[in-house]
């Protein structure tokens, strides 16, 4: 009896001292999987972090891609849906970025409703205000196109008006000299000195110009305008175009701009009636005809605009250097 009850206590004995080691060895197994399990966490997450900082370098990267150059980064262009690889989605002859920023899609060659347009601008300015600034932003140190007014060097003041994402000025300019303070030769209609003070002066291009060449040149604006682009004219009238305005025509189009942008349009552009001096020095069609100077060559002519009051259309023609015409300047 007392040999089975010394066993039985063997036994138990036995059994806790295993129970133990099973219980250490479980505790040792979970310890060692533990551990190894916190290795793994740890450097993946080391990973991660190095693959994160990585896919941001990636993305930075991106955001300086231009593939064709047209002054959109690709992932912009991605976001508005134009051609990254083309910088002409619509093949209209201008950049995407250019009628972006002119309110114009440039996926079918019309103009954006405003609320389009706004919606677009809304894009870029979330994905990047900077560049949203620096692409549309009209207000400059203070000016205000529309409000504020620009002097000349002579001390007259002018009127603005914004039209699009462009800033004109909303008279046709009366100067009598350059930037430099230098005395330019200006023609006043029948040589009348009050004229020039309603319809502003005549100018041939080379004075209008003030002998540059170079398009897009400041020539006798004020400092900050310059003579219009025959591709800036061209934005301006195409916003007002019902429907055909073609960029490269010679002769009249782009109905009823014409009517818009003349003195009472629906445009505020304001384009009075001033006449021209021809090459002959006589005075002709006041009240009936404006012709205004771009500063873009084409041989050894220049392209131009015409308003007349007998068309509903706009006039680009082609012509001499030497006739005087009216200048409006457009801002930088």
């Amino acid at each position: 009896m007392e040999q089975n009850i010394q066993s039985i206590e063997n036994n138990k004995l036995n059994s806790s001292k295993l129970n133990k080691k099973i219980i250490l060895l479980i505790m040792i197994v979970l310890i060692v999987v533990g551990a190894g399990v916190a290795y793994f966490l740890f450097f993946n997450k080391e990973n991660n972090n190095s693959l994160s900082a990585e896919n941001e370098k990636e993305v930075e990267i991106d955001r300086e891609l231009d593939s064709d150059q047209d002054g959109l980064p690709d992932y912009l262009e991605k976001i508005i849906g134009t051609n990254e690889n083309n910088s002409d989605t619509d093949g209209d002859t201008y950049s995407d970025f250019e009628e972006i920023k002119n309110g114009y899609n440039s996926l079918d060659n019309k103009k954006y409703t405003e609320k389009e347009w706004e919606a677009v601008k809304e894009k870029i300015k979330n994905e990047d205000d900077e560049f949203f600034k620096e692409m549309f932003d009209v207000i400059d140190n203070g000016f205000v196109c529309g409000n504020s007014t620009v002097v000349d060097i002579d001390g007259n003041i002018y009127k603005t008006v914004e039209i699009g994402n462009q800033c004109w000025m909303k008279e046709n300019l009366r100067v009598t000299k350059d930037s430099q303070g230098n005395s330019i030769v200006r023609y006043c209609y029948n040589n009348d000195d009050g004229i020039c003070n309603t319809d502003g002066g005549l100018y041939d291009w080379n004075t209008a110009m003030n002998d540059s060449t170079q398009e897009g040149a400041q020539g006798i604006c004020p400092d900050e305008w310059h003579i219009p682009k025959d591709s800036e004219w061209y934005v301006l009238e195409k916003g007002f175009a019902v429907d055909s305005c073609h960029a490269d025509r010679e002769g009249k189009d782009c109905d009823p701009a014409g009517r818009d942008l003349a003195s009472g349009g629906a445009s505020g552009f304001e384009g009075v009636y001033a006449g021209v001096r021809d090459v002959l020095g006589g005075f002709n069609v006041r009240g009936v005809i404006v012709e205004f100077w771009s500063s873009t060559e084409t041989g050894d002519y220049v392209w131009n605009r015409a308003l007349n009051e007998w068309y509903s259309m706009i006039i680009r023609e082609k012509g001499s250097k030497d006739p005087n015409f009216s200048i409006r300047c457009i801002k930088d």
